[in-house]
Parts: structure tokens; sequence; C-alpha cells
């Protein structure tokens, strides 16, 4: 999440209003206007708005990432005006051996360097179960004959009453849901369940695993 924090401090208030409904952030970052000695060597003082910006963080889990050779971040063009440390990036917990780096060369025509950090992030295979019944598949057909067959023998006729008219309805929902049970598969569906997965980018996948100039051919 990119953070700019006013002279009125709206950003921290606002994040602190609305913890509750903010999912979990591993990352967050940019120009908070803070010089504090925590992250800025070049000042000595530890003012409240940036205890209140730590313990903010901290409150998302989150910790400041600090180089041990810190450089400034915004460089100013007024004469008589320092250099600070004043652009800054705060890290999930799971990040907390996490650096990042600053690129000071990069940042004109902007006055603040770019800050630079690899996330990690881990593998995770996506799996997803459900029931379905495949289109025009056998299964589908005699799903349908057999929901067919046993509306044909449910009693319309005979709705004299709103209680006539609720057994019709539970013995109507009752109907497909034990023809469903019956006729409908598990499916497993994965990151390579789409119909693109074939042979060729299976070959294509395990090149990448022993040789990336090999896949990026078959790729191409």
């Amino acid at each position: 999440m990119n953070v700019y924090l006013d002279d009125l401090h709206t950003a921290v208030d606002f994040l602190a209003n609305e913890a509750p409904n903010i999912p979990h952030l591993l990352y967050m970052r940019e120009d908070f206007n803070i010089r504090d000695a925590e992250w800025d060597p070049f000042v000595s003082s530890y003012p409240a708005t940036g205890q209140i910006l730590i313990d903010l963080a901290d409150s998302y889990s989150l910790m400041c990432s600090i180089l041990a050779l810190s450089v400034p971040t915004h460089y100013s063009d007024i004469n008589g005006h320092a250099n600070s440390v004043i652009d800054l990036i705060f890290l999930g917990m799971s990040c907390a051996q996490v650096t990042h780096h600053i690129e000071s060369d990069l940042r004109r025509p902007s006055d603040h360097a770019l800050l630079i950090v690899d996330l990690p992030i881990a593998q995770e295979n996506i799996c997803v179960r459900r029931i379905v019944l495949k289109r025009d598949s056998k299964e589908e057909i005699v799903f349908l004959l057999s929901v067919s067959e046993g509306l044909s023998q449910l009693n319309f006729s005979s709705l004299d009453s709103i209680a006539d008219l609720d057994l019709l309805s539970e013995a109507i929902s009752r109907l497909f849901a034990d023809c469903w049970a019956i006729y409908a598969k598990k499916n497993t569906v994965t990151t390579r369940s789409k119909k693109w997965w074939n042979n060729e980018y299976r070959t294509a996948l395990e090149s990448a695993r022993t040789g990336f100039p090999f896949a990026l051919q078959l790729g191409r």
C-alpha cells in the first residue's frame, strides 16, 4: 500500500480509524514526511508523530525497514534545506530479514530517491474442489432425464393451499438434490486445469526447470 502523509497527518488518522476494514498488509511505503532519528541519521529528535507512525505500523504487524548505512531519500533543491530520510518502507513480520535499497541516481526529475525492495513470495498450489456436471456429458443427459421423469410423477393439479404449494416445492427441491447427488462428479480445479494446458506447455515447463533458453524457444 502506498501512503502519502500530509502536514495534517491525514493518512495516519485514516489508517488508525479504518484498521478493522483494511485487509492484512505485507507492505506499506512512500513519503511519510516525518523526520525521526529512528530512521534519519541527520536529525537527533524523536517527534511524537514518528512514534505514532511506528505504533500504527505495529498494529498492522509491520516493521520499518531501516538500512545499516542510511542515505537521504529526499533531496532538497532549496538552499539551506538539508536532505532527509522521509520515504520509508514497512514490511510484514515474515519479511523481517528483508532490506530495501535506495537508488538516489534514479530520482530525477523527482526530488525523491527511488526505493526498491524484493519481496519473497512463497510458491502456492491453488486447488479447488467442486461438484459439477460436465456439459454434454453422459451424466448430464441422464441427470436431465431423471429430473424430467421425476417431475412427471409429481402432482401439480392439487394446489389449493399454501401448504400444498410448500409440499410441492419441497418435492421438486428434493428431486433435484437427489439426482444431483447421484450423477454429479467431484472435480479438482488447479492452476493447470485450463484447456490450454497440454503436452507442449508441459514440455516447456519441464525445460524451464532445466534450461531457460530452451524453454524460451518452445514458448515462441
